[in-house]
């Protein structure tokens, strides 16, 4: 993912509402959100649905049927390169038995194998942030968060306005799911001056200071948002793009996670 904002209210009838653009260069293969084959049934204890990159394995957002979610995006800085390839820390934690805590403390003994990243994790012990750029492992208190690619809640332009469009929209959420894409569509421009400086020109901070990018050879590909109501059901709703950012095929899924997830961390 490129950018992300999420409400976390484990009190409320909906404990989480993520809304999430995935932008990318169009000759990088990849499937839109499904279950993964190597795990097709949701019976199943490690059933993982979600975002699947097909060129280094991993993904950019999922969720597996125990009950775990995790998101990942890019730290912007020129010429950053890794060991491994960071949607990775996406599908281990999926794929394993552990906490999202004692996961983020495995992935902080190793962080420098990666170029710079922000990873979201939930479970049911809670949301938790960390970034092998900021160095320091976070449980989150509820609120409303937004992520791009800088660290977490840093106000670049386009992750204030997203934050500030799902605050206004949220209480038409359970009525009317797809509104949540129509505000990942924003394409409201910055001024000059309100652009980040990311050491990668005036011209690419232009290009990606928007909540939904078009270019030629890079653009959102996707768009998701997810909202999870009190009894456990995961409501899934995608949008998929065409190189030239028109919407094309929608993946909508219900599923449902155990009653516990998220439930047990105020």
């Amino acid at each position: 993912m490129c950018l992300i904002a999420l409400n976390w209210n484990p009190d409320s009838h909906y404990p989480l509402i993520l809304i999430a653009n995935r932008d990318e260069f169009y000759q990088r293969p990849a499937r839109e959100a499904h279950f993964w084959e190597q795990n097709p049934d949701w019976g199943q204890m490690s059933g993982i649905f979600g975002g699947l990159d097909l060129q280094a394995g991993g993904s950019w957002l999922a969720v597996n049927r125990n009950g775990k979610l995790a998101a990942i995006t890019n730290y912007r800085e020129p010429n950053s390169s890794g060991e491994r390839s960071r949607g990775e820390l996406v599908s281990h934690f999926l794929q394993g038995d552990r906490s999202a805590q004692d996961y983020l403390l495995e992935v902080q003994n190793h962080q420098d194998l990666y170029a710079g990243f922000n990873l979201l994790l939930a479970d049911n012990t809670g949301l938790w942030y960390f970034s092998n750029r900021e160095r320091l492992i976070r449980k989150l208190k509820p609120g409303l968060y937004g992520l791009s690619n800088g660290l977490l809640d840093t106000p670049w332009p386009k992750v204030q306005r997203l934050k500030a469009l799902l605050e206004k929209n949220r209480e038409a959420i359970p009525t009317h799911p797809p509104a949540l894409i129509d505000i990942l569509h924003d394409q409201q421009r910055p001024g000059d001056d309100q652009l980040p400086d990311t050491g990668i020109g005036l011209e690419r901070e232009r290009l990606l200071s928007t909540c939904f990018i078009q270019s030629p050879i890079y653009g959102t590909r996707n768009s998701t948002a997810l909202i999870l109501n009190r009894e456990g059901t995961l409501h899934w709703h995608e949008q998929h793009y065409d190189v030239h950012g028109a919407p094309q095929s929608v993946t909508d899924r219900s599923l449902q996670l155990p009653t516990d997830f998220l439930m047990r961390s105020t």
